[in-house]
């Protein structure tokens, strides 16, 4: 009942800071991601042939660091939780591995925020204009869905969500018990909405990232300097109340994980296992290749 995230390198408000990311547990999206990433940035710029070159020596270079530093701590991560899985689940050992497994992409900005900002220096005026309008576009394309979504009343969304908190499960977990499915239910309707709150938040990121792209002003130096600030400090740009919303639903999501697990029966406890199972081979096979 643990995933490894999809990272979704065309939703991300500061793109270029993104585009070495991927599923862990896509092997092929992994071993190609600097021949996938041409597509990628398509979408949002046209790069000149010395930017393309730069741009797969950073992919090439963060993708080696990821496979021989991340890719085992992802798996230690894994089999961390498997552990914890299988033993009586304790709320602060869990909730802490859960947010240090969400910590890695942490790492991965922190390890190219530089090489990325230096790569931003080099685009002209006009490209950093054409970044900034597709990302807005993206932006307001994704507020358009989320007031479709709105039209909705509130139960409606929470039964839509519902839906696919139960689908999640059940690939874990097999069929669901009328206690289980209570459960779930339970904290699907104390699950707080932010998805406001995070439009805002990549709103609020990209107008910091406009301010350096667009500002002739800067010396290289401190141009670098900021917008390194922008891709590394996500935080930064969240309001207080997105903070608590995170802080909250993280505490549910652990809560209802210690109850289910007090729930499962045999057939689903091995369903789970077999589950780390194959996301702990499929990471030993990355770091393998």
């Amino acid at each position: 009942m643990f995933k490894i995230k999809n990272i979704k390198v065309s939703r991300v408000a500061i793109a270029l800071s993104l585009l070495f990311l991927c599923s862990c547990s896509a092997s092929f999206t992994y071993n190609n991601l600097t021949w996938l990433s041409s597509f990628w940035v398509d979408d949002y710029i046209d790069l000149n042939k010395q930017q393309n070159k730069q741009l797969k020596s950073i992919i090439n270079t963060t993708q080696q660091w990821h496979r021989t530093t991340q890719l085992p701590a992802y798996k230690q991560d894994i089999l961390n939780l498997k552990g914890l899985f299988n033993q009586q689940l304790d709320y602060q050992q869990l909730k802490s591995q859960v947010v240090l497994a969400r910590a890695h992409f942490q790492n991965i900005l922190e390890h190219a925020h530089i090489p990325l900002a230096q790569l931003g220096l080099t685009l002209s005026y006009a490209q950093r204009e054409e970044l900034i309008a597709n990302i807005q576009t993206q932006i307001n394309e994704e507020y358009e869905e989320y007031e479709e979504f709105t039209e909705l009343t509130a139960q409606e969304r929470k039964s839509e969500r519902l839906e696919r908190q139960l689908d999640y499960y059940k690939q874990w977990l097999g069929k669901l018990t009328p206690v289980q499915t209570q459960l779930i239910t339970q904290a699907n309707n104390a699950h707080y909405d932010s998805s406001l709150l995070w439009h805002q938040y990549k709103q609020t990121r990209l107008n910091a990232a406009q301010q350096v792209l667009l500002n002739k002003a800067l010396s290289e130096a401190e141009f670098v300097k900021q917008l390194s600030y922008v891709i590394t400090q996500r935080e930064a740009y969240m309001s207080e109340e997105l903070l608590a919303s995170n802080d909250a639903n993280l505490a549910l999501y652990v809560n209802l994980l210690i109850e289910l697990n007090t729930t499962l029966s045999e057939q689903q406890r091995e369903s789970v296992n077999d589950e780390f199972d194959e996301l702990i081979n499929t990471l030993t096979d990355l770091i393998e290749d």
